[in-house]
């Protein structure tokens, strides 16, 4: 990953349609489909770890929608909310959030919140209480925030937020966000619990839940559990392999795994793996209709068919059929700092109002900064899904 690598990235004139799957011959030089951007907070700072991404509306406020995770800092235990009229930016910009939204207490408290969630296990509602506590003394655990979306209500109350909050428990976590802009709170309405497998889970608890996505029905939503196995013998802590894919209804506290889609699912998913960890880090619904899964390590979206359950490779994020254009280990290579990784930890994906492609990057331990940036890919019309 050279600087000329880097200028050739910049200077290709293939155009966009020709790298897609599916895509005619360029004919013309075309406009760099690649812009990356530097993901600020409201005042100024590096948006730290950012770990999923949503775009969407949500009473007033219509645009992205970003979540940290427990490595984030002063970033996490809060939504941040870019508005749609900031997307336009250019190659290179800094990119700040509208609104940093904190994460907070049920507006009952904890005790009435615990006596509604019975279903529940008493350590997992304890650790998220323990979580949000400590956001203000910034002195504990913070919240393990892994996927995003907006869906109706479970309850019937109108819009809301549902969040994963993985580590050290699984849970799906639904948020109202409450107030005006500059003094907004997302407040704990309603929680759910995922019963990881204890054989498909890693020693640091860092493998379960790591995508949602509303599937456009009351209650059901994809779902995706990064890893159940170990990814290499001897690694009791990085369960980086066999990913789940599923389909899930949320009801009475708990994830209900909707059998037998999650099951051809997770198995079409599995048979696509070529290399030494398959992982799921995030999911969106794309502009067709489909649902579109990120796999951090090998640096694939995968094209998965709601009726069928059929998955198929959509797109490399590592050049191919397209290196010089869309190899995101090139072009991020020093963006938003020198890298060290063989991979981009790529674990949000969304699809604007204007279908354009947008991705946030997770930097990946051990390399040397947290700072995360965003992407925004332009598809050519016909692509704004993913074709077969």
């Amino acid at each position: 990953m050279t600087r000329l690598s880097l200028l050739l990235g910049a200077l290709g004139t293939v155009a966009m349609s020709a790298c897609l799957p599916g895509a005619g011959p360029a004919t013309r030089p075309a406009p760099d489909p690649i812009c990356r951007f530097r993901a600020r907070t409201p005042t100024g700072s590096d948006i730290e770890q950012g770990s999923a991404l949503h775009y969407g509306r949500l009473g007033s406020r219509e645009g992205l929608w970003l979540v940290c995770d427990r490595n984030s800092g002063s970033c996490a235990d809060q939504v941040f909310y870019f508005d749609r009229s900031r997307l336009q930016a250019k190659d290179g910009a800094t990119l700040g959030a509208s609104e940093a939204i904190p994460v907070t207490a049920p507006a009952g408290g904890w005790d009435a919140f615990f006596a509604a969630h019975r279903s529940i296990p008493r350590e997992a509602l304890d650790s998220v209480r323990a979580q949000v506590q400590a956001a203000s003394r910034r002195d504990g655990p913070l919240l393990d925030l892994e996927g995003i979306t907006v869906a109706p209500s479970i309850a019937g109350r109108g819009e809301r937020l549902f969040v994963i909050a993985e580590e050290p428990y699984s849970l799906v976590l639904e948020l109202d966000v409450i107030g005006e802009p500059g003094a907004a709170r997302a407040e704990i309405t309603d929680a759910f619990f995922y019963p990881e497998a204890k054989e498909a889970r890693g020693g640091d608890a860092n493998d379960g839940l790591e995508g949602i996505v509303w599937s456009g029905r009351p209650g059901v939503f994809y779902l995706a559990e990064e890893g159940t196995r170990p990814h290499k013998a001897g690694d009791p802590l990085h369960f980086f392999a066999a990913p789940r894919l599923m389909r899930c209804r949320l009801e009475d506290g708990r994830v209900i795994v909707e059998e037998p889609w999650s099951a051809r699912a997770t198995q079409n998913l599995r048979a696509l793996c070529t290399g030494p960890t398959h992982t799921l880090n995030a999911l969106t619904r794309t502009p067709d209709g489909a649902v579109a899964a990120v796999d951090r390590n090998g640096g694939s979206i995968y094209r998965v068919d709601p009726e069928g359950a059929t998955v198929r490779p959509w797109l490399s994020l590592y050049g191919s059929p397209c290196p010089e254009r869309l190899d995101l280990r090139t072009r991020l290579a020093e963006f938003p700092a020198a890298r060290r990784m063989p991979y981009v930890s790529i674990e949000g994906i969304a699809f604007d109002a204007e279908g354009h492609l947008w991705l946030v990057d997770d930097p990946a331990m051990p390399e040397a900064f947290r700072a995360s940036c965003l992407v925004r890919v332009t598809l050519p019309p016909e692509r704004r899904g993913p074709g077969e």
